[in-house]
């Protein structure tokens, strides 16, 4: 038996023959960072798999929208879009040293008017953040130009 393992050990040492290794180096994959210019078209169809994944996933919770849901949303922007007009008319028609805080909802709106720019500020109650704009006054028709 020794005889079998010893002629078995020398048998595929013969015919295993030199062996060669490299080193391994790291090269992208993808093609925009130095990659196989090749794999391009397969990247590119591995992508297209996933977005219509998750193009799927979005029409179907299009579909489940209802169409009171839709209405709800629409009114409710136009009903913001309506009150942020009238707030931009009160804030731009104020006179020089107006000053005035409004709040509606969970937003309190602070305006402060000099001769040289309108100071808005937007402060959300709720977390206490708070936006600030500064516009310049531009007055008439002769200011523009």
């Amino acid at each position: 038996m020794e005889r079998l393992v010893f002629r078995a050990a020398i048998l595929g040492a013969i015919l295993s023959g030199p062996v060669h290794a490299q080193d391994l180096v790291f090269q992208f994959t993808n093609p925009s960072f130095g990659g196989n210019t090749f794999a391009s078209s397969h990247l590119l169809s591995l992508a297209d798999i996933q977005n219509q994944h998750t193009e799927k996933e979005k029409s179907a919770s299009r579909a489940t929208s209802s169409q009171s849901d839709l209405f709800v949303r629409q009114l409710q922007s136009r009903l913001l879009s309506s009150l942020s007009s009238g707030l931009s008319e009160v804030i731009t028609g104020a006179q020089p040293g107006d000053t005035d805080t409004i709040v509606i909802g969970d937003q309190q709106i602070f305006y402060e008017r000099s001769l040289e720019n309108i100071r808005v500020q937007i402060t959300n109650l709720l977390d206490g953040s708070s936006t600030e704009i500064v516009l310049p006054v531009v007055e008439g028709a002769e200011a523009i130009n």
